[in-house]
């Protein structure tokens, strides 16, 4: 009976050895700095839906908000249809203001200026001066997953070993910035501030931060969690301060292979 007791506890103890073992091997592994050039695709929205029911004047109404790039070009499209059926269209463009979307019509209909605001899974769809339904309540739109598109943009990003890093868009322009670790991320700081042909900066400067882990499913690759963009907005004093502007929360994870030797 001992002998059986002393082999289950010793297998026990093997079984918690390798446990930490292993546990001693990711961890390592997770915050170990990458090295060398990373290809990967990232999918953005360009083309999205937004729907809400609107009640107003104790009619209900069906709202929809159309955001499209069309060669690069931000237009929206903003759709009243009342309960009879009968539609009203605006046409106009959108920015990405401080913190949401900035929905700009210059059609002569007051209001002219419409800002879509995240709030967890919905959008609160807002003027100025206040919309909500009758019953007082915000006005929240959902994306139309069915009628919204996506396209792929391909990323390539170089890690040197002293924390540098270089990231090549899909026009083969490159941007500096540095890399940490932060939180169990790799977090990448890049500096968007594009230059003119006399080597003047065109606008100011954006900053995206990307946050990448270690692949556990496939070995010596990279996953991109997520993206954080920031820009710098003009206070009324005339100074700068950097402001949260959006981020991208990836569902499927884009991966990043290694295209030259790297280290993990």
């Amino acid at each position: 009976m001992n002998s059986i007791l002393d082999r289950k506890m010793h297998h026990l103890v093997y079984k918690l050895i390798l446990l930490s073992i292993s546990l001693l091997f990711f961890s390592s592994c997770g915050n170990d700095q990458p090295v060398g050039s990373f290809k990967g695709k990232i999918q953005d929205w360009v083309h999205e839906v937004f729907q809400a029911r609107v009640i107003t004047g104790g009619a209900s109404w069906d709202l929809s908000l159309t955001l499209k790039q069309v060669n690069g070009e931000n237009i929206s499209e903003l759709r009243f249809a009342d309960p009879s059926g009968e539609e009203v269209m605006r046409t106009g463009t959108w920015i990405v203001g401080d913190g949401e979307r900035e929905i700009e019509f210059d059609d002569g209909k007051q209001p002219s200026t419409y800002f879509l605001i995240k709030r967890g899974l919905r959008h609160a769809f807002q003027t100025e001066g206040g919309l909500s339904n009758d019953d007082g309540s915000p006005i929240l739109m959902m994306r139309n997953e069915g009628l919204s598109r996506k396209t792929s943009y391909p990323i390539n990003i170089i890690f040197s070993d002293d924390g540098k890093v270089r990231v090549l868009g899909s026009a083969g322009v490159a941007y500096s910035g540095e890399s940490f670790w932060q939180g169990g991320y790799w977090v990448l700081s890049v500096r968007m501030n594009e230059i003119d042909d006399q080597g003047n900066q065109e606008k100011d400067e954006e900053n995206y931060k990307y946050f990448l882990r270690w692949s556990e499913k496939y070995p010596g690759e990279l996953e991109l969690e997520k993206m954080i963009i920031l820009r710098p907005f003009n206070k009324k004093d005339g100074s700068k301060r950097q402001s949260w502007m959006s981020s991208l929360q990836f569902k499927d994870k884009p991966r990043l292979k290694p295209s030259s030797s790297t280290k993990n």
